[in-house]
């Protein structure tokens, strides 16, 4: 393991998230926040996405990453041909939107 951080929430690490493209839990994004930060950073051109959701409240600020993280990955999943991952990525994405959608509402 590179760096030795490991989610004290779900024990993923860093290595298992390069490895799958995916992150255990919202506190993932804090814990190896400067890791994935490049990865959004060159991908949104900022640190943080306004989008959609400009007035976004902070607390959404973690879910709202982990779906555009989600959707690099099923991109890169199917770019890579691993077509079980991108179905797997697909349904989390499809529930990480439901629940979006549910929060909105409140």
């Amino acid at each position: 393991m590179e760096n030795g951080q490991v989610c004290p929430v779900c024990g993923t690490t860093i290595e298992d998230f390069r490895r799958s493209g995916l992150l255990g839990c919202a506190n993932c994004y804090t814990v190896f926040r400067e890791e994935i930060g490049g990865m959004v950073r060159r991908t949104q051109k900022s640190d943080l996405h306004v989008g959609k959701f400009p007035s976004v409240k902070e607390e959404k600020y973690s879910f709202i990453l982990e779906q555009q993280l989600l959707k690099e990955s099923l991109e890169r999943a199917l770019r890579e041909k691993r077509y079980a991952d991108a179905e797997q990525l697909k349904e989390r994405l499809k529930e990480s939107n439901r629940i979006l959608r549910e929060e909105e509402r409140k």
